[in-house]
């Protein structure tokens, strides 16, 4: 553990900016493309809690090597710093690393290492004192980094590449909301109209042959909540999630969908044995997330 923290601490307050080494615009993979290690999603559960409750937090991590499986590190932003808007969390340079407890990491702002222990963040019992409107609440932003674990190494001498870290942020919102929100969920996939059954092995596809892919939306994926609206007024609204599409290889036609569209192309490769995965993941536009996942191969 403290090998680890010391030079990620190192890595946080180092990082350039402007530099030749990244990628520029003209030069990024289509967005809905996986062709390097990436964060695609941080799922809280549950979404949303009230004070002196906690959530734990999962990502999904995607097109890391497997020869140098991934190390992250998560953070969580103090809610009075910058009301969970920002866009990114940092460790104090100056901390004393050397004697690293729970207690003290949890100080720091670190609420998980994985591997190691699991990322949970407790809202303090006074988290919402003096707030304006407790039932809106408070965000606090959480932060995942992800990176291969040899760059943590402490016989890594070599120059570190800063693209080689993942970052990506979620919002935990703290209220005393009378209807907290929760977790949309998918149930699984569609294959030009065929339900695909669960937990299979890959679907067998035809290479250059063009599907219709399809996501199930589970029951509860819907929710119905109340919201405050300017006047002080409360009312009944509905949710509108929406879904991003994945894969690492073929091609997508369509990289997004508003429910209750569910339905994207996708042309299979040409290659035969060709093998990926696609992805699917669903929000709700009130922080609720979850994704579903499905192996594919051509004959």
């Amino acid at each position: 553990m403290k090998r680890h923290l010391i030079p990620f601490t190192a890595l946080l307050c180092a990082c350039p900016i402007g530099n030749d080494k990244f990628t520029k615009p003209g030069d990024l993979s289509p967005e809905w493309l996986v062709d390097r290690a990436r964060i695609l999603a941080i799922r809280a559960n549950p979404p949303e809690v009230l004070p002196t409750e906690a959530a734990t937090f999962e990502a999904l991590i995607v097109g890391t090597d497997p020869e140098d499986p991934p190390v992250t590190v998560w953070i969580a932003c103090p809610p009075e710093d910058d009301g969970g808007i920002g866009f990114g969390c940092g460790l104090d340079a100056e901390a004393d690393f050397s004697n690293l407890d729970p207690a003290s990491l949890d100080k720091l702002g670190v609420i998980g290492f994985e591997p190691g222990f699991a990322p949970r963040y407790g809202a303090p019992a006074d988290l919402l004192d003096g707030v304006e409107d407790p039932l809106e609440g408070v965000y606090v932003l959480v932060q995942a980094a992800v990176l291969p674990s040899s760059v943590l190494s402490a016989d890594n001498d070599a120059e570190f590449d800063f693209n080689e870290v993942e970052v990506a942020y979620k919002r935990l919102r703290v209220s005393s909301s009378a209807s907290p929100n929760a977790n949309p969920e998918l149930d699984g996939y569609q294959l030009d109209g065929i339900t695909l059954p669960p937990q299979g092995g890959p679907v067998l596809l035809d290479g250059g042959e063009i599907y219709r892919l399809g996501a199930i939306y589970g029951t509860g994926a819907v929710e119905v909540y109340a919201y405050i609206n300017p006047q002080g007024e409360t009312e009944d609204r509905v949710e509108e999630p929406y879904l991003r599409w994945y894969t690492d290889g073929g091609e997508l036609l369509q990289d997004a969908t508003l429910y209750p569209n569910a339905e994207v192309d996708w042309i299979a490769p040409e290659a035969s044995g060709a093998s990926g995965t696609w992805w699917t993941v669903i929000r709700d536009r009130r922080g609720g997330i979850s994704w579903i996942e499905q192996a594919w191969q051509v004959r």
